[in-house]
């Protein structure tokens, strides 16, 4: 959207962040959810009249993207029954 990539450089991308995962592990982050927020977000956009159309687009794929990521992570942790190794997780793995 214009500004420097901050907490890209300082966080990594989400796509790449498994501490995402670790910090909703203690929500039940299903499609469901996931789709209940998107819509959350949406309405939240559309009465903000001060972002440009092209600029609240770039935000919901983003939102979309970052929402999907997290119900494939939840669902993979919760198949495999432990959570993700990461330092912001709020239990260790299972061994």
């Amino acid at each position: 959207m214009g500004g420097p990539p901050l907490f890209s450089q300082r966080r990594g991308k989400v796509a790449r962040h498994p501490a995402l995962i670790g910090r909703h592990r203690p929500f039940l982050v299903t499609h469901r959810a996931a789709e209940r927020w998107l819509h959350h977000m949406q309405q939240a956009l559309d009465a903000t009249e001060s972002i440009d159309v092209d600029s609240k687009t770039k935000m919901m794929n983003f939102f979309r993207h970052t929402a999907y990521f997290l119900v494939a992570g939840n669902e993979m942790t919760r198949q495999q029954g432990h959570g993700v190794a990461c330092k912001h997780a709020t239990s260790k793995p299972a061994e």
